[in-house]
């Protein structure tokens, strides 16, 4: 028995009435956020080039929509993440099941059981050993996509159970996707889960002209986990089985930046105290070992970051911004805020204290003593850090101010509720339609 038959199996026979209603609810709310960050990207980062590309493959329902989809959904690096996988899960799932319910008339049961089934399967591939794939130098969402979104596309569309092991096996040629990005500053990450979503669902499509995949592609010699990790007898230590739905602990962003220097923005955020930057000595940061080298390794090139991505990934200059300006959005990574000197004087008095920790880097509550002119301190601490991809009233918050969608939208609520429908694909298409036409 291969590991791909046994997740097939299990996967499979999966339908809408074995989730609890805290994954439907979960479901509901990843499409809706990723929909949201569709919209804003659409509106924020005037791409001419890819807007049109995007609309035109979006209105003849082209088998480049997924791409376009799992690019917009990145973008801005708004979207979601599993702390324990450090993956994104909407990107990589949300674009396979819009697709195919585009291609065929698609319930919304199944529209949300197919989302659920790809996180638990995204998360299921990338959890078997703590950051095993980052460690190595990839980008974990890009590597576990291309299954995710295969599976999606697999179960929507009624191939038979040897044809998605098949698509398994070809999805497996198809993984890709570096940290290069965090040294150079340039945006390749967000071609990343397009690529995945596509290639995934393309490996599916593949089957269908007698080509097979390799049964054994995650524990062959030569197979996904012996490329990308160093994790021995992977067939002892992968769970196929389902306990308990890995969707219900996705959480959705607050901020547009890498989840790492999440904790330490929203305590701030949360403080009842305005902070005078111009009292500012020093600022320490407590931050988890795990996230050093990723947000924080390199001071001077943080500080001063010469494009949005490098501003995203520096702890330095997101804490400095919202300390100077009180918010964190899309439209906070402009050109003249990177110019800014202000911004930069303030993230050079930022330090780092790197801390040890057993919990996953990104739960980790933040922590930061600031360090005033007049020689006092102060620590602030998080106390109930909470963006949790199932508290619908935050996230249709989110969702209102990245599609400036009213409160009060028959299309909105056809989203909310679409669980309800026989046709998802309908309701999705109306919903972005409608909220990018104005821009």
């Amino acid at each position: 028995m291969s590991i791909s038959k046994d997740l097939i199996d299990s996967y499979y026979s999966t339908k809408f009435e074995n989730l609890d209603q805290e994954s439907v609810t979960a479901s509901r709310n990843l499409l809706m956020d990723c929909v949201g960050n569709i919209v804003a990207s659409y509106r924020v980062d005037k791409n001419e080039k890819l807007n049109k590309k995007f609309i035109d493959s979006l209105s003849k329902e082209t088998e480049f929509l997924p791409f376009f989809l799992g690019m917009l959904i990145h973008r801005l690096d708004f979207d979601d993440t599993h702390y324990g996988a450090l993956i994104h899960t909407g990107s990589i799932t949300v674009p396979a099941a819009i697709y195919s319910s585009f291609l065929k008339k698609t319930s919304g049961k199944d529209l949300l059981t197919s989302i659920c089934i790809g996180v638990e399967l995204a998360v299921t591939l990338a959890s078997v050993e703590k950051h095993m794939f980052h460690k190595k130098g990839f980008h974990a969402t890009a590597l576990v996509g291309p299954f995710s979104s295969s599976l999606i596309y697999s179960y929507l569309n009624g191939y038979s159970k040897n044809k998605a092991i098949d698509a398994f096996g070809i999805a497996g040629s198809f993984t890709s996707g570096n940290l290069s990005f965090l040294n150079s500053g340039d945006n390749t990450k967000i071609v990343h889960p397009g690529w995945a979503s596509f290639s995934g669902c393309k490996a599916t499509e593949i089957t269908n002209y007698s080509v097979t995949g390799s049964e054994s592609i995650f524990e062959d010699d030569n197979g996904f986990f012996n490329l990308y990790s160093n994790v021995d007898n992977i067939s002892k230590k992968i769970k196929t089985n389902v306990d308990d739905y890995e969707i219900k602990k996705v959480n959705f962003k607050p901020y547009p930046i890498c989840q790492l220097n999440i904790a330490s923005i929203r305590l701030l955020e949360d403080l009842d105290i305005a902070i005078d930057t111009n009292t500012i000595d020093k600022v320490t940061v407590y931050l988890p070992e795990d996230s050093y080298d990723i947000v924080a390794l390199d001071k001077d090139s943080k500080s001063n970051p010469q494009s949005s991505y490098e501003a995203k990934f520096s702890i330095y200059w997101t804490l400095a911004f919202y300390l100077l300006k009180k918010e964190l959005n899309v439209d906070s990574f402009e050109q003249n805020y990177l110019n800014d000197s202000q911004i930069s004087n303030l993230a050079n008095k930022i330090e780092i204290e790197q801390i040890k920790h057993t919990e996953d880097a990104a739960s980790v509550k933040g922590k930061v003593e600031i360090f005033y002119t007049d020689k006092t301190s102060k620590v602030y601490t998080e106390k109930n850090p909470n963006n949790s991809i199932t508290d619908t009233e935050k996230v249709l918050n989110k969702f209102y101010q990245n599609t400036n969608l009213p409160t009060e939208s028959k299309i909105l609520d056809e989203l909310i509720n679409i669980q309800d429908s026989d046709d998802a694909g309908k309701i999705i298409k109306g919903v972005i339609s409608e909220c990018i036409k104005k821009y």
